[in-house]
């Protein structure tokens, strides 16, 4: 055939190539690349989604979980925080591990790891086996996001980071919306146990495709001169812009750690519905959320398209998911029949969707290609601050209150501090010109 492919090696050097129209071949590694990164970005989408599926598992077991090993308020809440003691700081290793390995191959075998522990969680007769497990799992998902922000700054173009994006924020919700349904109906047909064993099992199946996907992705787009192994920790932690948007991922992520681990056990203890009623209800909260992550992803792109500058667009976006989550959160406990609800619930889970997706775009514009990986460890780390200390507090106001509402109240409060330090902390949304080290 004729091409490209027959010129003498001598002409495939700097400079002549770029002056050669494209032949079939170009067109078809173009198309093969191009087939690889839609692959990469759905999968990213799905691995989010299961990540939230197994983490989430222990609040939608909670109902009969908690009783069948004789657990308090409390001791439920220190389990479900246990996760985020080794997740919180672990963002700080895989952040500096996906700098120094393949990211796609670090997830597989974190993925592997916490689908093992998933399912290892049915075997659990006690709290002490129960924190085990949520450690073990914590190792696992902890390099999640590094990896995935790195694969995105890698291998997507510029021009389509809304939708990756927006595919990480789907999957953060689906997750949850489709453990609670799908989970609340089969701990109504199943013991809770079984439950754990067919998470883990099924989280598995997704290496199958993953391996076949990064084996077929093209080489990592050349960012320029950046080059050395960017900033260290110490640089990111004391830049402005890492330490305001990490103290707004700390505010919300209260909220939304709160309808994770507490809203099942609410719905079942407090409003007295079914599990099965619990299932679909407390499914709306993140199907909304995964719709409003879908809409935003779209309209930044969109809007970036029509000539509106990124920075606004996404600090605009995420002030007004903050408004909506603590508007949301704060409507749940008021509600006094099912359709008002529903309503808050819809608000609080758009809210989060919307500010997930534009907080990730402002991370990767001021970290840039050589810190991302760090960034999202830094960023990470400091928002699972949230998920230890939700579980723990929010246990302790209902073991000493007997009631719920203060533990609402507080987290509808905390997205508001993050409305402020978006409003007033985050600095200008651009890169940041890192010192190269070499």
């Amino acid at each position: 055939m004729a091409g490209a492919a027959q010129l003498p090696p001598c002409l495939t050097g700097a400079g002549l190539p770029h002056t050669l129209p494209a032949t079939g071949d170009d067109m078809a590694q173009a198309a093969a690349n191009s087939r690889a990164v839609t692959a990469l970005i759905w999968l990213i989408g799905l691995a989010v989604f299961i990540n939230y599926v197994d983490r989430g598992t222990l609040g939608i077991a909670a109902p009969r979980l908690k009783a069948d090993l004789g657990l308090s308020a409390s001791q439920y809440g220190l389990a479900a925080s246990a996760f985020f003691w080794v997740y919180a700081p672990g963002q700080l290793v895989a952040g500096w591990l996906v700098g120094r390995s393949h990211a796609g191959w670090l997830l597989a075998a974190g993925l592997g790891l916490w689908g093992l522990a998933t399912a290892l969680t049915g075997l659990a007769n006690g709290l002490f086996a129960l924190v085990l497990v949520r450690l073990l799992l914590a190792v696992g998902e902890a390099v999640t996001f590094p990896a995935l922000f790195k694969l995105v700054v890698d291998h997507v173009d510029a021009a389509r980071h809304g939708v990756a994006n927006a595919a990480m924020s789907v999957g953060l919700a689906l997750g949850p919306a489709f453990g609670t349904l799908a989970g609340g109906l089969l701990l109504a047909a199943l013991d809770w146990r079984w439950l754990f064993a067919i998470v883990g099992g099924v989280t598995l199946l997704w290496l199958l495709p993953w391996v076949a996907t990064i084996r077929r992705l093209p080489p990592p787009a050349d960012h320029g001169s950046a080059g050395g192994d960017g900033p260290t920790y110490l640089q990111i932690l004391f830049t402005r812009a890492a330490l305001s948007l990490s103290l707004s991922q700390v505010c919300w992520g209260f909220g939304l750690y709160f309808l994770v681990t507490w809203l099942p056990l609410w719905l079942v203890e407090v409003r007295h519905y079914s599990l099965a009623d619990m299932a679909w209800i407390g499914a709306l909260a993140f199907a909304a959320q995964a719709l409003a992550a879908l809409i935003g992803g779209s309209v930044n792109d969109h809007l970036l398209r029509r000539g509106l500058a990124p920075g606004p667009v996404r600090r605009g976006g995420a002030m007004l998911g903050t408004l909506m989550t603590a508007a949301g959160l704060a409507g749940i406990p008021l509600s006094t029949g099912l359709p008002g609800l529903i309503a808050a619930l819809l608000l609080a889970g758009f809210g989060i969707g919307i500010m997930h997706v534009c907080v990730n775009m402002m991370a990767q514009m001021f970290a840039g290609p050589t810190a991302v990986g760090k960034w999202t460890g830094v960023q990470n780390g400091f928002g699972n601050i949230a998920g230890i200390a939700n579980p723990l507090i929010t246990g302790a106001i209902i073991d000493a209150t007997g009631s719920y509402d203060a533990a609402f109240a507080l987290a509808a409060g905390m997205p508001l501090v993050a409305l402020f330090s978006l409003a007033v902390l985050v600095p200008r949304v651009a890169p940041i010109a890192w010192p190269v080290q070499r």
